[in-house]
């Protein structure tokens, strides 16, 4: 190590490993990647305190499947050969590059790089690797075997119009908190997933600093304060305490928030002090609970005027009085975003915005894609599926109609995704003697669209199965699916 160009020990200090916070590696992670020639985006540094923790630290990740160099810090020597073996097949699976770090214990306790496994070797990986080199000395480097398969980390490209896209990037450079509005089926979920993987990339496309992680979480209709924000609960010990909620924890752990279908939860009723909060207009802090009945320590939301989010601990008043004021705050970084997705067509169980919750986001229609978008996502997702000719053509015709009736009321329109799913039980039908391709699609759409087409009104009900009913769609079977829908309301 006396010909590495940076301290591990100096970049490692203070941390708090096991704390689940996803920018603590940061500093090791920017550091390495000035001197190896990567973005500290593509660099992703793991704890594996046991062998088995492997697999689940290097793989589990939005942020590890985008980098190019995995660093794994391997605690207890104990541990190192098992964590190596599992190391071997995570770069064979992968097709990544991972640095195993291990901590040694002597006189005083060191960081030192043992491994570099090459999972994919070519141009990149050898120019990766002779960098890596430069910088921490001599290591064992071992290649994965030439015939390894990697997985694929190719994600297709979500098709829709570019200006929604170009409004969500704008957003999440701008704004602390985006809202998606938009049907069923539309992809805003995937749109979101799409960005952080971008942003992971490149984080300066968006104005930031640091790669960004995400957590996801789906809103219900019985959440209270509590399962957003926090609030009080009884601890293995039987006593009563504070407990924080998805916001707080994304926070602690500095990780971007999804709220997925936001609208199945009264957010107008449950958000309380998170609306000053995201005002954002300044940098005071909202109290949101105490650590327990009685305790006088506050529970604190604010934000940070750092890129990266803190939570901090605080002592007030004089050491020894009876009573110990104390603040536990949760510091949101400039670079932390909650993003929320909304469905304006579930009528089942719907809770709509106010006007002062929703100017708190800034919010971004995304619409199905007209029908010949629709036409181009049908052929590329579908295949031909071993059908005939003509009976491939029927059935993309049939569905791009049925798509196009859909599409024709904002009512009724929906995203590509429940009528890209239709062929699946029309192709096991067809598999049995005698089967007919309309009927198999009527049944196929009482299965896939049902439940929605139950709660619709009667009127709507009604213009939406006369068009549904023509020769091109699903001519006579409509009848059929009607007298069925009777035993789903």
């Amino acid at each position: 190590m006396s010909d590495a160009l940076i301290d591990l020990d100096d970049l490692l200090v203070g941390i708090n490993h096991t704390a689940p916070s996803a920018t603590k590696y940061r500093r090791l992670e920017s550091r390495l990647s000035g001197l190896i020639g990567l973005s500290a985006g593509k660099i992703y540094t793991g704890y594996v305190s046991k062998a088995g923790n492997m697999t689940v630290r290097m793989m589990q990740s939005s942020r590890a499947q985008q980098a190019e160099l995995l660093i794994a810090l391997i605690p207890h020597p104990l541990e190192y050969a098992g964590s190596l073996e599992v190391a071997r097949s995570v770069a064979r699976r992968t097709g990544q590059s991972l640095l195993l770090i291990e901590r040694q214990e002597d006189e005083t306790p060191t960081w030192v790089p043992r491994d570099l496994l090459i999972g994919h070797q070519d141009a990149r990986s050898e120019s990766l690797k002779a960098a890596v080199l430069s910088v921490l000395g001599e290591l064992r480097i071992e290649s994965a075997p030439e015939d390894s398969v990697a997985l694929p980390s190719f994600v297709p490209v979500l098709k829709i119009d570019e200006r929604t896209r170009r409004m969500l990037k704008n957003a999440i450079a701008s704004h602390k908190a985006i809202m998606l509005v938009g049907p069923p089926g539309t992809g805003k979920s995937s749109l979101v997933w799409e960005v952080i993987r971008d942003a992971q990339s490149d984080p300066s496309a968006y104005g930031m600093k640091i790669a960004p992680e995400l957590m996801t979480v789906t809103a219900d209709e019985s959440w209270t304060v509590r399962e957003l924000i926090g609030g009080d609960t009884v601890d293995k010990t039987g006593a009563i305490t504070f407990a924080p909620g998805y916001v707080l924890q994304a926070i602690q752990e500095d990780k971007w928030l999804l709220i997925d279908e936001v609208n199945r939860a009264d957010m107008d009723r449950i958000f309380g002090g998170l609306l000053t909060w995201l005002a954002g207009d300044s940098m005071e802090s909202v109290t949101i609970g105490r650590a327990a009945p009685g305790d006088p320590t506050e529970i604190r939301l604010g934000w940070a005027d750092t890129p990266t989010s803190i939570r901090m601990e605080e002592d007030q008043g004089n050491p020894g009085e009876a009573q110990q004021l104390r603040t536990i705050e949760y510091r949101a970084g400039q670079e932390w975003r909650l993003i929320g997705t909304y469905n304006p067509l579930d009528a089942q169980r719907i809770f709509r915005f106010g006007l002062a919750l929703g100017r708190r986001f800034a919010q971004i229609p995304v619409v199905p894609p007209d029908p010949k978008m629709f036409h181009e996502i049908f052929v590329e997702r579908v295949g031909d599926h071993s059908l005939s000719l003509e009976q491939l053509e029927e059935l993309t015709r049939r569905i791009v109609r049925i798509y196009e009736i859909h599409y024709a009321s904002p009512d009724t329109a929906m995203g590509p995704a429940l009528f890209l799913s239709l062929p699946q039980s029309v192709l096991a039908g067809l598999k049995s003697p005698g089967a007919t391709l309309v009927p198999l699609l009527a049944e196929s759409y009482l299965m896939c669209f049902g439940p929605w087409l139950a709660r619709l009104d009667d009127t709507l009900l009604e213009e939406l199965g006369s068009s549904l009913s023509e020769w091109d769609a699903l001519g006579h079977e409509w009848d059929w699916i009607n007298h069925r829908l009777q035993h789903m309301r």
